[in-house]
């Protein structure tokens, strides 16, 4: 697995405004939501076994740990006392040695990317949630609940 994309220089960008996208800084560990499909059970008196269809997928939330700082992480505070929805995108690094461009917005959406492999998903900041302990640096995590599909797409 050589090919595999490391998470140095993954970063990852939520639309905050109309023609604006914000880095996440500080990220220690992300994830994207997950949407696992219902089971629709088709089974019938004939059946020696239970049958069954994937039904809707229901959109999951994940959670990213950040070293908090108040200034840096403002937008997401805002986004977390505001509910709204908003995309958000993960861009895998450009290179062993730096990180993608940064996405461009319009219309409150991100534009398509595709010099890096990147997800692009919307959702809203359901939790903020911040965690002090002794002789450490305040630690926030960020829960998201996803609404919709993800979108995977490969770099060039």
């Amino acid at each position: 697995m050589t090919n595999a994309t490391k998470t140095k220089h993954t970063t990852i960008y939520v639309v905050t405004g109309p023609a604006v996208a914000s880095k996440i800084l500080a990220v220690r560990q992300a994830g994207v939501p997950d949407a696992a499909a219902s089971d629709i059970d088709v089974s019938h008196w004939d059946d020696d076994f239970d049958q069954f269809v994937a039904g809707r997928k229901a959109t999951g939330e994940t959670s990213m740990e950040v070293i908090y700082d108040a200034t840096d992480h403002d937008a997401i505070e805002a986004l977390y006392q505001s509910g709204a929805l908003t995309q958000f995108l993960v861009l895998a690094p450009a290179s062993e040695t730096a990180a993608a461009a940064a996405p461009t917005v319009t219309a409150s959406a991100f534009a398509p990317v595709t010099t890096v492999d990147n997800i692009k998903f919307s959702g809203y900041v359901k939790n903020f949630a911040l965690q002090m302990q002794d002789n450490d640096v305040w630690r926030a995590t960020i829960t998201i609940k996803g609404s919709g599909p993800r979108t995977v797409t490969k770099g060039a």
